[in-house]
């Protein structure tokens, strides 16, 4: 038998490393970063073809990129400005905040979530339910309603330790659990719920 060359063992290790399952495999990140790169070279080459659709491009793409940051730090500025006010103004004016997309007051959204009820539409509900509770505890002075604030921030935030806090921990589970999980929620546990935030809500106003 003739003794393999170190030509033909060099091939025949090169071919076997050439197998699919010796090569190496790409990470997520590497293959990310390859198709951005070649995304760039075919944008860079498309704009060397059209120069004119390019520049209208390039100019469309800034202003719509200013008008995004004019709008957030305008919303940062606004948000933060409405914290600075005296609590009588903010006590005022913030659960008319948080209402706003929902009704102009609280009596408006608890019959919008009636309504709902009614209709069968129980994620509906609790969604008006839940921002008009949130609007209630602003104005009770139990928490300071802001938009970016999540709801575990406003379960910290609420120090009450009888019903209003109960009450908030069982509206925004349910929330979370109708809204986030989308699972069904009974409606007579909905009612029960819209009922006591109408209690507070009548004990906010007097």
């Amino acid at each position: 038998m003739t003794a393999a060359t170190p030509e033909q063992i060099r091939q025949i290790t090169n071919d076997v490393l050439a197998r699919p399952e010796f090569l190496e495999r790409q990470t997520w990140t590497e293959l990310l970063l390859e198709r951005i790169f070649k995304w760039t070279g075919d944008l860079a080459q498309w704009s060397a073809r059209n120069p004119n659709l390019s520049k209208l491009l390039t100019t469309v793409l800034t202003i719509v990129l200013i008008l995004l940051i004019a709008h957030i730090v305008y919303t940062v500025v606004r948000e933060f400005t409405q914290l600075r006010k005296p609590g009588g103004a903010r006590a005022r004016q913030q659960p008319l905040r948080a209402l706003e997309g929902v009704a102009e007051n609280w009596s408006e959204a608890f019959r919008l979530a009636r309504a709902q009820l009614d209709a069968g539409d129980v994620y509906r509900a609790i969604w008006i339910t839940h921002r008009v509770l949130l609007s209630v505890l602003d104005c009770m002075g139990w928490i300071k309603f802001v938009r970016w604030k999540t709801n575990t921030d406003y379960l910290r935030e609420c120090r009450e330790t009888g019903a209003v806090s109960a009450t908030l921990w069982e509206l925004t589970a349910a929330y979370e659990r109708v809204i986030y999980a989308h699972t069904e929620l009974d409606r007579a546990q909905a009612t029960q719920l819209l009922a006591r935030v109408e209690q507070l809500a009548a004990e906010a106003s007097q």
